[in-house]
This record gives C-alpha cells, structure tokens and sequence, in this order.
C-alpha cells in the first residue's frame, strides 16, 4: 500500500526530511513556485510519527530582501539540535542577479523556532558555493554536509565535504571529491565503514557513487547508479548492510522517483525500479529524500513535481510532497530475507 500525502502547495521544494528523535518528521523546503527564481523562504512542516498528519511549523532561513534562501543541507546534530546550512539568489524580473550567501540556521526545539547566522564560519572558497543534502554525523561532535559550485554550461563543476570538529558551531575544513564532474551531492557515513556519496555529474547528469575510505584519505569514485538526466539522488542506510538509493527520473515521458538497493553496504546495486510516477505532463519533479520509519520497512520519501496526476484538483501547481511505500511491496521474499539484520529491520 503507498500513501500520498501533500506537505506544502505552491512550493516548488528540494525538500529534505529529517526523522526527529521524537519519531516525527520535519521536512524542510523552498516556499515559493519556481525553479528558484522567486523571491522566498526555507521553511519547515511536522509530521506524526506515521509521517501523516503534515502542518506548517516555522520559518527555517528567511529571504534578505531581493532575493530567497532556497538551497540547503539539513541534519541533526551529535547533541540532537536541527543544523540548515543553506544559500540562495538574488532575484529580479525572474532572472538570477546573483547569490545571497552561505548562511546557518540552528533549532534547539525540533524546528519551532530557528536561530540564522548570515556570516558563519566556514572554509575559505566556498563562501558562493550551495549546499545540498544532508548534515551527517561523522564522529563525536563531528558533522559534515557537501557543498557545491557550478560555473555554468561548458564548465566543470566542483564539490567539497565541509566538516566541523564542534557540533556544526564552526566549519573548518574541506575536500574535494567529483573530479570536477560533479555538483549535488548527498553524504552518508556507513556503520563502521567509509563515507560514501551519491554525486550528481556535470556533463550528462547522471548519478556516481564516489567514497572516502578513511579520514584523511583521498576520496575515489565507485562507479554510475543511474542514466542520464536521472538524478539527484537520496542514500538512506536501512541496516548495517543495506543501502537505498532514491532518485529522481527527469527524463522526458518518464518523469519519475527511481530505487535502487545494496545488500553489501554499496559495494554492488540491484537493478532499478520506480516508486512512483508522474506522468507526461510533469516538466519539473524530483530532488527525493527518504527516511525509515520503522523496522518492519515502512519508508517516507518526500520530493516535489509541477504535476501530480493523483490530485484532481488542479493537478498542475507546484506540490512538496510525501509517499509513504513499503520495501515488502518491492521486493522478493529471498532478498527481503538478505536485507533484514533483526536490529535496524525486520521484514
């Protein structure tokens, strides 16, 4: 059984959800019905603890004036406050005038109220760069989010991994991963393993696999996950062996939110399937983030779409929204039985 619900209505999106300690989720998104080229505001709504139920909960980064917040990296911090990194353009007539910078945003209360720093401390370079994905713990007090930089058609890309050594108070240090061909990334450390990343590239925009085996160590790249004009794409570690990819299908005709999955902590991928479809009309979809609710494999995936063929009231308006789905509705009974490590799941 897979149950849509609307979060936000004429919000175009790059949402992002984060599963609170609580059980609920807040998702974090773009307020405004354009490609980016609006004036607007990173806001947050909350779910229940069965990611139903969605209401409007606070304004996460508000627009300087002449411009929006629309970009950003969003996670929990190793002492349970919610971190947004975030950056946005300056706009006029719908044309991009130029950024508004990397800015900070911290919520000691599960998202009701949100502290922004416009100036925070971060590595020198990639003040102009954009944010994406997900804020990630990496060690004791120890986060990171990547960071990235397009120059424009014809130009290589560059990304980096931001870290922070003090619980996201100051960002200090980076690297560089993508080989140039590469832009919105999203970070996930592996239990007791690398850190690895699913990149959007530059040339075709497909999604790769890159990974940082160590600290320290040089990043390297692990190969393609998906076709052409597929991207970008969520990781989401369902059990100390099992990785989830979703992402989005933006080829034309079959606009879409692909999966796919590893039972070998990434080293090797199951062929792809579709989670959900738009239909012919969609222009503009995708940019899915993904959550496990509980062990028994219940899943939330939020994204956003110009249309929603589901909705008949006026499907054609900028929609967040979120699918709850189910991996025993996907999947075989032999490979449910691999992915299932009787902690984290149990299917």
């Amino acid at each position: 059984m897979n149950q849509l619900a609307v979060v936000a209505t004429n919000a175009c999106g790059w949402p992002n959800l984060t599963k609170l300690k609580n059980g609920q989720l807040l998702c974090t998104y773009f307020n405004a019905p354009s490609h980016g080229l609006m004036e607007g505001d990173l806001v947050c709504s909350i779910s229940d603890r069965r990611g139903g139920n969605w209401k409007r909960l606070s304004v996460v980064a508000k627009r300087p004036k002449g411009g929006n917040r629309m970009h950003l990296a969003v996670g929990l911090s190793c002492n349970g406050d919610l971190i947004c990194m975030s950056s946005g353009f300056f706009v006029k007539d719908e044309k991009f005038t130029g950024f508004s910078g990397h800015w900070m945003s911290r919520s000691k209360d599960r998202g009701k109220t949100w502290v922004q720093d416009s100036n925070p401390t971060i590595p020198r370079g990639i003040e102009a760069t954009i944010p994406f994905g997900r804020v990630i713990q990496t060690g004791s007090n120890q986060l990171a989010y990547s960071s990235y930089r397009s120059q424009g058609l014809g130009n290589p890309s560059e990304t980096w991994m931001v870290s922070s050594q003090d619980d996201g108070h100051t960002w200090t240090q980076k690297s560089k991963f993508g080989n140039d061909d590469s832009n919105e990334a999203t970070l996930c450390n592996l239990m007791d393993g690398p850190i690895i990343a699913a990149t959007r590239t530059h040339v075709d925009h497909h999604v790769k696999l890159c990974e940082l085996p160590l600290p320290g160590k040089r990043w390297r790249e692990r190969g393609i996950m998906t076709l052409p004009m597929q991207h970008p794409a969520d990781l989401t570690q369902l059990s100390s062996k099992c990785l989830l990819l979703t992402y989005g299908i933006r080829n034309r005709g079959l606009m879409g939110i692909g999966a796919r999955l590893s039972i070998d902590a990434g080293k090797t991928w199951r062929p792809p399937w579709v989670i959900h479809q738009f239909g012919k009309n969609a222009k503009d979809i995708g940019y899915p983030s993904t959550v496990l609710l509980d062990k028994k494999g219940s899943l939330m995936t939020s994204f956003y779409t110009d249309y929603e063929p589901s909705i008949k009231n006026k499907p054609n308006r900028y929609r967040v929204l979120a699918k709850r789905w189910f991996l025993k509705d996907w999947l075989h009974p032999s490979i449910l039985a691999s992915v299932s490590d009787g902690k984290q799941l149990s299917l």
